[in-house]
């Protein structure tokens, strides 16, 4: 458990990094849209703060060895498992059927951006297709 908490913690440290030169990338590139800087800056600075706050979390779980312990029962308890397996399959779910309807009201508006949001819906019914052969040929 400590090796995946310390893999964990180097994984959000590298994004953290990412993230802040993100966020300075926005301001120094001078091609970019008002809109496209901002997008990089909030989504650079958002993506910073999330990793900061996960390296503290993990961090302060590896110190801690009650913590440590209590969170190796949180991740392998079949239970936690089960219940977050299926709320990522709700969750698929309901993004797919809004992406769908959101594709189809695009396309009425503006083709091209309908066109993208279909493809992106695509793109992911195929994933899941080959993620479900794969995990029911290993099951």
């Amino acid at each position: 458990m400590e090796k995946r908490l310390k893999v964990k913690c180097v994984i959000c440290g590298v994004l953290m990094i990412i993230g802040i030169i993100m966020a300075i990338a926005s301001f120094q590139v001078k091609d970019l849209s008002e809109m496209q800087s901002g997008y990089m800056n909030g989504f650079g600075t958002s993506v910073a703060v999330a990793s900061l706050v996960l390296l503290i979390k993990n961090i302060l779980t590896l110190r801690n060895p009650k913590n440590l312990r209590d969170r190796e029962i949180q991740l392998t308890d079949e239970r936690n498992i089960q219940i977050s397996t299926k709320s990522m399959a709700i969750t698929f779910r309901i993004c797919i059927l809004l992406q769908s309807l959101g594709s189809l009201t695009l396309a009425l508006v503006n083709n091209e951006l309908g066109i993208y949001l279909g493809f992106i819906v695509g793109i992911q019914l195929v994933i899941y297709v080959f993620a479900n052969v794969i995990i029911s040929k290993k099951i």
